[in-house]
Parts: structure tokens; sequence; C-alpha cells
């Protein structure tokens, strides 16, 4: 009696088809004939569980009769501490996951490799977290490496490590993209030339992607490989090529758009006034004059059509424009600074439009100096919705000049958004910056708030602070004040991150003095 053979007599009822007599002779059936057969559904169950378990007893285990893999070189470099280690199995997981880039770049710094306990797991962590990848790959070590090759779900390391070429046209999908990405940092002209010559032959999904890869060390010399790819069926190929090929100031796209932009916009010199008054003082303005159409060719350089709810869509044709068209040829070409500009926007109907388009041009072009004029504009405007690209846009040093005289100012409105700048303030912070953050904290800790959005915000400062105020941040907080009862678990929180963050330069700090 066969496993089977009972799931068939189950599949039409023990009311068509009684149930099987046990066949004697054999141990299975010395054992089934112990069952009760008065009861059929029962009996039916049981004989089935009893003939299942005699089934997988029975079976011999598969062999893999592949030969072994060859043993993993020795380790060339050390391993962490158990201090650091520790961290890192706490970092794993998912305490205060947010300084794991931290550890693997104090790891790498020091030359040293993470343990072989949790190396399946970083080699996980890389392949789900694409972005990772570039940080586990210095610390998984020569084991690391020969364990990426027994898993076909980690061949993102063999393409990242491995300078053979064959990677490129025989990898798995995974090991290919990991490979083109480091061609890219270290060869993006021969990138260029493998990912031309197989484009025919890949994909949709894989041309998208390997597009987007030309961010890295992007030049004029991708700029014909990018205009082929502007006429790809699949709506990602095109839309990446006309991003790149809009970053690129020289490029045709570029030179394309602002042709049609620049007839669109007519800047007007403001008038000054006499000193009697018979004639008033005229502000400068723009003209705006709409697109008439958006063609096929419009469409093709990355212009979508259809607008976003809210805008018109002429407005919004104009407003693509005029975000490709490099910023500095409107103040070269009417000799003014950005500041004038935006203040001549101001003027006339079209001020949100023209704010729209000049704000995603600064964050687009990442340029500073627009960035730096527009962010005034952006708070004045209560569009906070900015704050996040053109703080990003800024120099580091713009970004702190700028949050740091928000701080100081105690009006309800920039109190509001006080804390949301300052979590947008996303590079490394200067001590004195880390300092006025953290007076700004002991300030805020003291007051009677009900703002659990900045509470919640204060743990994620901690990973910016500079590393030369970590012993100073857990000293000088109110805690006899009204507001302490409020604040004190958001500080709590922010103190542990700190103090962890401590810990953690400390474990690379010391092993490295020890050596």
């Amino acid at each position: 009696m066969k496993f089977a053979e009972l799931t068939r007599i189950a599949l039409l009822g023990t009311e068509r088809q009684g149930v099987p007599i046990p066949r004697p002779g054999t141990a299975l059936g010395r054992l089934q004939s112990r069952v009760d057969m008065t009861r059929r559904e029962s009996a039916l169950l049981t004989l089935a569980a009893l003939t299942a378990w005699h089934e997988r007893v029975g079976r011999l285990p598969a062999r893999d009769r592949a030969p072994l893999p060859q043993p993993c070189p020795p380790e060339q470099q050390s391993p962490v501490s158990s201090f650091a280690l520790s961290l890192l199995l706490r970092l794993l997981a998912g305490e205060f996951a947010e300084l794991l880039p931290e550890w693997l770049e104090l790891a790498a710094g020091a030359g040293q490799v993470a343990t072989p306990e949790v190396l399946p797991t970083m080699l996980n962590l890389g392949d789900s977290q694409p972005d990772l990848r570039e940080a586990v790959l210095p610390v998984i070590g020569e084991r690391g490496r020969w364990l990426a090759g027994q898993n076909p779900d980690w061949a993102w390391v063999v393409g990242a490590a491995d300078n053979d070429e064959s990677v490129w046209h025989t990898g798995e999908r995974p090991a290919r993209l990991s490979f083109l990405q480091r061609l890219r940092k270290t060869d993006p002209a021969r990138a260029s030339q493998l990912m031309a010559a197989t484009w025919k032959e890949e994909t949709p999904e894989d041309r998208a992607a390997f597009v987007a890869m030309l961010e890295t060390g992007l030049t004029l010399r991708e700029e014909d490989f990018l205009e082929i790819a502007l006429e790809d069926k699949r709506k990602e190929v095109r839309r990446n090529a006309a991003l790149l090929l809009a970053r690129l100031p020289e490029s045709k796209l570029v030179r394309r758009m602002t042709e049609r932009a620049k007839p669109l916009l007519k800047f007007v010199p403001g008038e000054a006034g006499s000193v009697l008054k018979v004639k008033k003082a005229k502000p400068a303005s723009i003209e705006v004059t709409l697109p008439a159409e958006c063609d096929r060719t419009m469409q093709r350089d990355g212009i979508e059509s259809k607008p976003p709810q809210g805008l018109g869509e002429k407005a919004w044709w104009l407003i693509q424009m005029l975000e490709v068209v490099p910023l500095d040829s409107w103040t070269g070409e009417w000799a003014v600074t950005p500041q004038e500009v935006l203040a001549a926007s101001q003027q006339g109907e079209w001020t949100r439009e023209l704010f729209e388009a000049w704000s995603r041009a600064a964050i687009r072009q990442q340029n500073p100096a627009w960035a730096d004029a527009l962010f005034d504009a952006a708070h004045d405007g209560k569009r906070s919705d900015k704050f996040e690209g053109l703080l990003a846009a800024m120099l580091p040093a713009q970004r702190e000049r700028r949050l740091s005289a928000l701080l100081s100012n105690n009006d309800n409105q920039t109190r509001a958004l006080q804390g949301t700048l300052i979590a947008q303030c996303r590079h490394d912070w200067s001590r004195d910056f880390s300092r006025a953050v953290l007076s700004f904290m002991r300030r805020e800790s003291a007051q009677e708030s009900g703002d659990w959005s900045l509470r919640n915000q204060l743990k994620a400062f901690a990973p910016r602070l500079s590393p030369d105020v970590l012993t100073e941040a857990a000293t000088g907080w109110p805690t006899d004040s009204k507001g302490w009862e409020f604040w004190s678990k958001g500080v709590d929180e922010f103190l542990a991150m700190a103090q962890f963050r401590a810990d953690l330069r400390s474990a690379f700090t010391l092993q490295l003095a020890d050596s």
C-alpha cells in the first residue's frame, strides 16, 4: 500500500471506496494491522501517516557527485577584536542599525575583517541592500569571498571582486551588475564598451539598470550611446538616458532644451523712480511665454506631456525645460545674480511655476549658489517639501550656516521646522555645528512641549555628530526642568546611540594602538 493510493482514496471519500486492508508479511503491514479499521476516516488517516513515515525513513539521501570545492585560501588580514565583533552582532540584530556603515568603514580603514560566524549574515546583507555592497566587500576577507563562490545568491561578490571580463559575458545578473558598477569606477570607458557590445541582446530590465549605472564616471563620451538609448522601446531606459544627458551641461540634449527654453523667458530690468516721485520705481520682472506644444522630440528628450495635479499642461512643459537648462546660463546671459532672478520671478502671474522650475533645476544640477538663494524663498513661501533637496545641493558649510542661523531663531514658524531641517542635514557635522545642535536640544528639552515629531527625531542626530563632541553629549541636560518628563525618552535614545558610537570608535582605536 503506497501513500499515493491512500491519497486517491481520501480524494474519492471513504463512502465510495473502503479503506484498504494492510498487507501482511512486512514490517509496515504488521504495524498497520494493529489499526482499528471500524472507524474508516480515522483508520485512513492513521494508515496514511504510517505509510508516509515508512517511505521517508526508507529512502536513501541523495548523493552530490560534484567535486568538492577548493579549500579557502589563508586569510591575509587580521580579524576584528571581540569587542568590535560584539558591537557588529548588535548592529546586525537591528540595534542602532543606522551605524552599520560606520562600523564597516572603520573596519576597512583598520585593515580588519569580520570573523567567520557573521559572514553569511553580511553576505545576505549585501544581497538585500545593494547600497552597502561596496562597504561590505573589504571586510569579508578571503573566507567571505570563498564562501560567496559556493552560493549563487551571493554572486554579487564575484562581480564586485573579479577583474575577469568573463563575468560580464557569462555571469548571473547580480554578478554582472556588481562587475559593471566596479568597472565604472576603475575604467568607465571599458565599461561603456562592454555594455554597448551586448546592448541588443540585453533584456529591457537589464538595459534600464545598466544605463542607470553610467551615472558613475559620467562624461560626454557616453553621449552617443545615451542618445541611442533615448529611442529605446522601454520607458525606464529612455527616462534614465534623458536624466543622465541632462546632467551633462554640454550635451546635445541640454543644448536642445536650452534652445527651446531661451525664447520663452525674457528678463525685464527694473527702472529707478525719480526723486520727486513723478515716476515710480519699477522692479525687475520676467516675461513668460508658454510652449505651444509638446512634440515627439520633446518627449524623446524626457518631457512628460501629462502634468501632475495642480499644474497646467503648458506650464508643466515649461517647468521641465527650465529644469534642464543650466542655471548659470540665465545669470550669465542676463548679467544678474541668482537672488536677482528670484526677485524678478516674484513679479507677475508665474511666480509659483518659476519657483518650481528653479528649485528643481538647482536640486538636479546640484548648484550650491542657487540652492542657497532658493532656500529663503522656500522658507518664506512655506515650501518645506523643497528643504531636503535644496540642503543636499548646498556645500556642507552652507548647510551648517543656514541651520545655525535657524537654530538661534525662536519665532514660531522657524521652531516648527528646526528638527526636520537638522535631520535632513546628512553630511558629517563639524565640531561647531555639532555643539550648536546639542545646545538646541538642551534648550528644547527644558521646555514643556508636545512635539512628538522632534522628540522622535533626536536619535537620528547621533550618527552625524562630530566624534570630537561625543563625550560632551552626556552632560548638561536640564533633568530638573518641567519639560524633562516628556523629552527624557528621546534624549535617552539619543545618548544611547551616541555612547554606542563612542564605543564603536574606541573598539578600533584601541586595537590599532595595541598593534
